[in-house]
């Protein structure tokens, strides 16, 4: 298995936004909607899509386990759609009793890149996160991410907290254990029930 060498940044937030950053300017109509109960393929969809690239990992897992971890009580899966087109995604892991919450993954995707929607998409990100009670909000980036993340989240006001080198599995190395995983599920099939 061939492993890749990369820093990770851990970054913290503990004062909520004075407001939500605009959507650029644009003919497309643009919505919000948490979906819960997302179908597995349409989660790997949306994961890989945006992860596959950057070499994300963490979620390329076996039907159980990764019903296990997506849908957990503490996670929250949403999507910013374009005319009903998905255009992006996040995901949330709530922890009310620490009064704490964590941006686990957040992606635009890429027919959607270029626009000025990954502002937008962080900035309902964390606005979310402190609606649900949280005192601090965390985010992770590393090396291998796209080189616009830290500087966003930068913007966004995280301050870096610690830095850790790891080594993670290239994403052609893990191919051949979860081609049974992968979807070719239109993104636009979300699937599970949707709240606006």
């Amino acid at each position: 298995m061939r492993l890749l060498t990369t820093t990770v940044t851990s970054l913290a937030l503990t004062q909520p936004p004075e407001r939500v950053v605009p959507p650029p300017a644009s003919e497309t109509e643009l919505s919000f909607r948490e979906i819960h109960d997302i179908a597995l393929d349409a989660y790997r969809t949306l994961y890989r899509t945006v992860g596959d690239p950057h070499h994300w990992t963490s979620r390329i897992l076996p039907d159980e386990r990764l019903d296990r971890e997506i849908h957990d009580e503490a996670i929250r899966i949403f999507v910013l759609l374009a005319d009903e087109i998905v255009a992006g995604w996040f995901e949330l892991e709530m922890r009310r009793s620490m009064k704490s919450a964590r941006i686990v993954h957040l992606g635009i995707m890429p027919a959607f890149r270029g626009r000025g929607l990954a502002d937008h998409l962080l900035s309902r990100a964390i606005v979310m996160g402190f609606s649900q009670g949280a005192e601090r909000l965390t985010i992770e980036t590393n090396t291998l991410d796209h080189p616009a993340a830290l500087p966003l989240y930068r913007k966004h006001g995280f301050e870096p907290y610690a830095t850790r080198h790891v080594q993670t599995p290239a994403i052609e190395s893990v191919e051949a254990l979860t081609r049974a995983h992968r979807s070719d599920a239109p993104t636009e099939m979300v699937a599970g029930n949707t709240r606006q």
